[in-house]
């Protein structure tokens, strides 16, 4: 089996899940095992950074690592998969900073990959975010296992492979937003007593809505937020125009920012 095949077999968990509806501890034991494949060809985390004690080599932790990783970030979005358009549009964000930090740290092929996946979510989006009427398209649990496994593996084999701060730290920055989501609404049930596999609504995308903002004007708040930390990683990369991205990607974050206040505001003044 070569390496392609990770990414078609996590995509077949998926879409056996959207017409069979796998129990949670089975999809997640799959996941693991193409994770573990994929480590057994090359992808995997092999430092990493530490406050006040820099890159620190993970030796055999690196599997598990590196294993959970990938399992990780495929749940994280297909757990933001939530509203139409989000998904997509999240991960071809996330795509297209790790073209370009891919690019900048002189990792060609990882940065190839990544843009053809940011190009296929920009294409997908035509036919899924559909501000005015239903989505014509979706992408299912196949297509959000698909997209987050290539991220966290393209992150790791396009950015962490040169051995300095900034590059251990990239990933975790550029996929903040799903990664963030996906530990919060964890520890949270867990701090509740609940199975961290039981669906619920306190996405960050459900808890917008609740609040009283529209799902379109969710999805484009979510897609600032991720634009941010994008240009934050890009900056914190140390290319030479980089503190200028963050520096747009911050003043589009305060907009955004206050348009949904403003939003949720006026929903709780008419109430």
């Amino acid at each position: 089996m070569g390496r392609n095949d990770r990414w078609s077999v996590i995509f077949c968990i998926g879409l056996a899940d959207d017409f069979f509806n796998l129990p949670a501890l089975s999809r997640l034991v799959l996941q693991l095992l193409v994770s573990s494949l994929a480590w057994l060809v090359g992808v995997r985390i092999e430092f990493i950074t530490l406050p006040f004690l820099g890159i620190v080599q993970l030796g055999l932790l690196n599997f598990p690592i590196t294993v959970l990783w990938l399992a990780g970030i495929a749940n994280a979005v297909n757990w933001i998969d939530g509203l139409d358009g989000l998904a997509a549009g999240v991960s071809g964000i996330a795509a297209l900073v790790i073209l370009i930090t891919s690019l900048f740290m002189n990792q060609p092929a990882a940065g190839l990959i990544a843009a053809a996946l940011s190009g296929g979510c920009i294409a997908f989006l035509r036919y899924n975010f559909k501000p005015d009427r239903p989505a014509e398209i979706f992408m299912g649990d196949g297509g959000a296992y698909y997209l987050g496994f290539t991220l966290a593996g393209i992150s790791v084999i396009g950015v962490v492979k040169t051995v300095a701060t900034a590059a251990v730290i990239l990933p975790y920055i550029i996929l903040a937003v799903p990664l963030c989501d996906a530990l919060t609404v964890i520890f949270t049930r867990l701090w509740k007593g609940q199975s961290p596999f039981v669906a619920d609504k306190r996405h960050l995308h459900h808890r917008l809505v609740a609040a009283g903002v529209s799902k379109r004007h969710t999805v484009l708040f979510i897609y600032a937020l991720t634009l941010w930390v994008g240009s934050l990683a890009l900056a914190f990369s140390g290319m030479t125009a980089g503190g200028t991205y963050a520096a747009i990607g911050t003043v589009i974050m305060i907009y955004a920012s206050w348009r949904t206040w403003r939003r949720v505001h006026q929903k709780q003044i008419s109430k």
